[in-house]
């Protein structure tokens, strides 16, 4: 794992303990509802371990957000050159998701 990439996941594990505090859930709780253990939701919180795009559209539900909230912008990162490609993948997938979903509901 390079820097970047260490970096990146990270800033996705931030971003899922910010989300589950604001929920008032406890790890066990959010695993529970997102369907993992315990021991993943604390690998990811700690940035040891990045969820696959499922995972982290599991966990965006069991916290009430969005995938693309959990995910760091490119801007963060410069540019998306600078990210793994299969990161760079999944950001770019997961952002036009959310961009779609919010245009569908008229939120754009």
């Amino acid at each position: 794992m390079d820097d970047v990439e260490r970096v990146f996941n990270a800033e996705i594990g931030r971003r899922v303990r910010v989300a589950r505090v604001r929920a008032k859930l406890t790890q066990e709780l959010l695993a529970r509802k997102a369907g993992l253990t315990r021991g993943s939701i604390t690998n990811i919180e700690s940035g040891a371990q990045a969820p696959p795009p499922y995972r982290l559209v599991r966990l965006a539900s069991a916290l009430g957000v969005e995938p693309a909230d959990l995910l760091p912008g490119l801007q963060e990162f410069g540019h998306v050159n600078e990210l793994p490609d299969y990161l760079a993948d999944t950001v770019a997938s997961v952002a036009s998701e959310a961009f779609e979903r919010r245009a569908r509901d008229g939120q754009v």
